[in-house]
């Protein structure tokens, strides 16, 4: 998630079961969120063991599809009130709503990829995942006591919902099942990432003697983010800077020094031009001209991973944008260019998110290329790398966080005997569960689950 953080720590292969505060310690952000994460990896873990990746109470469980009245399948599905878990997380709809009307995915009647398959039998299954609240997008959060605008304090992990369907060829609903859960395995990303701080070609005998381009140079302690901006394959090997533009031949991915927390709240969008509500807190957490952003909104953030490689046809991630000029006085931000099928609904908390890399392809962020180590800045680099096969693949939104530390002069990455170990990538962690088989008219909901309490 996009926090201001300083770092993450936990890892359920470590096995610890509590976060125990001694006296007079300083209290660290990793800490408090550790103990969070334990809790419920506990929790979810526990109630996936007892009732199964996916099920839903037979008294009180919801999301059991049906057609809307008067409508045909193909052009509405009605999402009953209620709960379901799946993989142990709880997921609560309170209210009957329908595929188009369901509140976290804002959906497009006239866009292509938002409508239900047509002309072929599909899958309706349940996409479960966590994104991040601020104060930007629930008010409530701020404390008003503080001061207007104050501080944000802490954010929100927000579990998020939403009913898709996957079309498939299967014409029973056990065969549908099985393609649908092939579908998702392919769907699983297979590169990996390795970070350092940038060593020298030869190290010296006398390591107090170290060049200074040795080691992470930068003034303080920065949480790195590098996330997949485009999936996809690698680029290939052979690709030259001449046949990178005009097309993406493989995937891109973008970096933040911050986390991805730098953010700009924005409160008018006129064509290429927008008012945000602030410029930053400082140089450190500003926006200066040639700066690429990303225009995001609760709409764009809706649409996840899958939407691309599972929809038909597939959804293309939005172009960064550059910041072409600012007028401090009247907060206004001018970019590169407008692109109204990207432009953001005032209504939905639109904020440009800054990040800090130098673009290099055509969707505004950089070639993904395995092998090489990649500079970001101040020596911390990075090295994709593929899990399986001769080249990876990589889902858009996946992320990797690089501590970098001035104490150390390099960052905190997991180590093997040859360096650094490669990783996977730290989440979106995305949960799933079949619904429904829809076929013609026919709706069969015998994929979804339920169970009976224990007392009953």
């Amino acid at each position: 998630m996009q926090g201001d953080f300083s770092r993450t720590t936990f890892d359920p292969r470590k096995h610890y079961s509590a976060v125990l505060t001694q006296q007079g310690r300083v209290q660290l952000d990793a800490d408090l969120n550790e103990q969070g994460a334990l809790l419920l990896h506990q929790l979810r873990t526990t109630v996936a063991d007892l009732l199964g990746p996916a099920v839903a109470p037979a008294v009180g469980g919801g999301f059991a599809i049906d057609a809307v009245a008067g409508k045909k399948p193909q052009e509405d599905l009605r999402i009953p009130a209620g709960r379901m878990y799946v993989d142990g997380i709880l997921v609560e709809n309170e209210l009957d709503t329908a595929y188009w009307t369901q509140p976290d995915l804002h959906l497009d009647p006239t866009d292509p990829t938002s409508q239900l398959p047509q002309d072929k039998p599909f899958v309706v299954y349940l996409r479960v995942w966590e994104r991040l609240i601020t104060a930007l997008q629930d008010p409530a959060i701020r404390e008003v006591a503080l001061g207007d605008p104050g501080p944000d304090t802490a954010a929100r992990a927000k579990t998020v919902w939403q009913v898709a369907a996957l079309p498939v060829a299967a014409a029973t609903t056990a065969d549908a099942l099985t393609e649908f859960a092939t579908r998702l395995a392919a769907f699983r990303p297979t590169g990996q990432l390795r970070a350092h701080a940038k060593q020298p070609p030869a190290v010296p005998e006398d390591r107090c003697e170290l060049p200074p381009d040795s080691r992470f140079r930068g003034p303080e302690n920065q949480l790195y983010r590098v996330e997949v901006h485009t999936g996809g394959p690698a680029w290939p090997a052979t690709t030259t800077p001449k046949a990178r533009r005009g097309h993406l031949p493989g995937a891109t991915f973008k970096w933040s020094r911050e986390n991805a927390s730098v953010v700009f709240p924005v409160t008018a969008l006129h064509g290429a031009v927008a008012t945000v509500t602030a410029l930053g807190r400082d140089g450190k957490l500003g926006l200066e001209v040639g700066d690429w952003v990303e225009l995001v909104d609760d709409t764009t953030t809706g649409h996840v991973a899958d939407d691309t490689v599972l929809a038909d046809p597939p959804r293309p991630s939005p172009r960064l944008r550059q910041v072409l000029a600012i007028d401090a006085v009247d907060l206004l931000v001018t970019l590169d260019h407008q692109d109204g099928a990207n432009d953001c609904a005032l209504g939905a908390h639109p904020f440009l998110r800054r990040w800090d890399h130098v673009a290099a392809a055509d969707d505004g962020a950089l070639p993904l290329v395995e092998g090489p180590w990649l500079d970001l800045e101040d020596g911390v680099q990075v090295q994709f790398q593929p899990g399986s096969g001769r080249r990876g693949t990589y889902r858009r939104g996946d992320y990797w966080l690089i501590p970098a530390r001035t104490a150390t002069g390099d960052v905190l990455w997991p180590q093997a005997p040859d360096g650094p170990a490669p990783q996977d990538p730290s989440g979106v962690p995305y949960h799933y569960a079949p619904l429904a088989y829809v076929n013609g008219a026919t709706i069969d909901a015998s994929p979804r689950k339920t169970f009976r309490p224990l007392g009953s």
